[in-house]
């Protein structure tokens, strides 16, 4: 208990530093003991940072010569970080913070040193900060420590930056000396975002009927030209008697949401990873609870902290794809922004090239404006799949003007004989590729010749589309 009340007193003179108007946003108190490097008394070095996410260590060309000899986590004042008789220098850095929502942000941090040596060359534990990713530059209060300086808090104050590292030197060379590190605080101010407002953020794809060890998501696109706070927004579900329901908030460890840009939400991630393209992690937010949105139909609804419906979808799964055997798995997205959620023939489901959903990035069902008939190009005229990275695959790339379309493409040798299908009833996005890479439907490779290439689109209004291209398969090119 005495332990955990010094830590306390320790963590409570760190704060004087800063303004009653911040928050805490992060913080490092090293509860976790044994945590870093030590000798093995045979000139090698241990280490143990398994569950450590908070930062990280670096100690190339270090020597520790002892099992004495340390750079870690220990239980001493219920937690701190210590070096010990090190031969060299280790360098401890934060995680990098997002503070791209804040004000000025504060940082405090405790900086301490044990024993009579006062070699400034080779006891010091000297702290420095980055801002997104830029030079490191010394703490405002503090940042150099050397010889005999005995307990500090080191301090800067009103950074502004979008992310946030702080890096920290430490040397100790002699058995009878420590430097300690401890109670790393940052701190900030909150910036005023309005709340936003309808037509900002718009509901863009859903995943209500996963595949099984899935779970559903939820993709919003920031429509506006600002940047909103993703914790004040709100998903939430309607009952029998269209009353809200389920209604949770979205706040998590991404904070805002860029102009123009995708978030889809979920509540775990690893259900959604696994069968999807993922083409941006950092454009998910795995929140604590979400609306448990029915396979057959429901409503998803988006509101501000003001409560205020942003937008609002009534789905059906028969809203997808009729030529669909099989829905789960398959998300809807929308095929407009610039009309509303609801409007018929506004949203579709993904297509199969794509994955069968497109979550965090744009939709493979996003509307073009193109006009016409659908095009399909066809490209190189002869290409040589032997992985010598010049014109390995024969691409297929359509554009079609409205969503709906289903594709096959075959492919045939120029005997006529079938060589394998690139699509079989596929459903298409309104742009997309296929890629033929000389191989047969068992993976053989095929033999050089001219081979035909077949593809033909169709969709539920009857119409039907197709297309017929020549391509050599060769060994070199030149």
């Amino acid at each position: 208990m005495g332990r955990i009340i010094l830590k306390i007193l320790t963590f409570s003179f760190s704060l004087i530093a800063f303004s009653a108007s911040t928050q805490e946003i992060w913080q490092e108190s090293f509860s976790v003991p044994e945590k870093g490097i030590w000798g093995n008394g045979t000139g090698n070095i241990e280490s143990d940072f398994s569950g450590i996410t908070n930062w990280t260590l670096e100690y190339s060309g270090l020597s520790l010569n002892t099992p004495e000899s340390y750079a870690k986590t220990i239980s001493t004042s219920g937690g701190r970080f210590e070096a010990h008789n090190i031969d060299g220098e280790v360098v401890w850095r934060s995680e990098w913070i997002d503070i791209s929502g804040m004000g000025k942000t504060d940082i405090a941090l405790t900086v301490a040193e044990t024993g009579s040596g006062a070699n400034t060359e080779t006891k010091y534990l000297n702290v420095f900060y980055r801002l997104d990713e830029g030079d490191e530059i010394p703490f405002h209060e503090n940042s150099e420590n050397a010889g005999n300086w005995g307990s500090v808090v080191a301090a800067c104050k009103s950074l502004e930056g979008n992310t946030l590292q702080i890096v920290c030197y430490m040397s100790t060379y002699y058995s009878a000396d420590k430097v300690i590190l401890d109670d790393v605080i940052v701190m900030a101010e909150e910036k005023y975002y309005p709340p936003a407002e309808p037509g900002e953020l718009l509901l863009s794809e859903v995943l209500f009927n996963p595949l099984p060890d899935g779970k559903d998501y939820v993709e919003i696109y920031n429509n506006s030209e600002r940047e909103i706070p993703v914790k004040t927004l709100f998903l939430a579900s309607r009952d029998k008697d269209l009353q809200l329901t389920q209604l949770h908030d979205l706040s998590g460890k991404k904070y805002l949401l860029p102009p123009k840009s995708y978030l889809a939400i979920t509540e775990d991630t690893s259900g959604v990873f696994p069968f999807f393209y993922i083409k941006c992690r950092p454009c998910f937010q795995q929140v604590t609870r979400m609306a448990s949105f029915n396979n057959d139909e429901d409503y998803v609804v988006l509101l501000n902290e003001n409560r205020e419906i942003l937008d609002e979808l009534y789905y059906s799964e028969k809203m997808h794809s009729p030529f669909l055997a099989d829905v789960e798995g398959v998300s809807l997205e929308r095929v407009s922004f610039s009309v509303p959620a609801n409007a018929p023939g506004n949203w579709h489901s993904a297509s199969g090239d794509a994955g069968y959903g497109t979550p965090g990035y744009v939709n493979s069902q996003a509307g073009k404006e193109l006009s016409g008939k659908p095009k399909v190009i066809f490209e190189p005229e002869a290409f040589s799949p032997n992985h010598d990275g010049y014109k390995d695959e024969y691409l297929i790339r359509y554009e079609l003007n409205t969503p709906g379309y289903v594709g096959n493409i075959k492919i045939f040798d120029a005997a006529g004989r079938f060589v394998q299908y690139l699509a079989q009833n596929e459903i298409l996005g309104t742009n997309g590729e296929f890629v033929w890479n000389g191989e047969d439907e068992t993976g053989s490779r095929q033999p050089i010749g001219v081979y035909v290439v077949v593809v033909e689109i169709f969709n539920t209004e009857g119409e039907i589309h197709r297309f017929k291209n020549g391509v050599v398969l060769t060994d070199i090119l030149e």
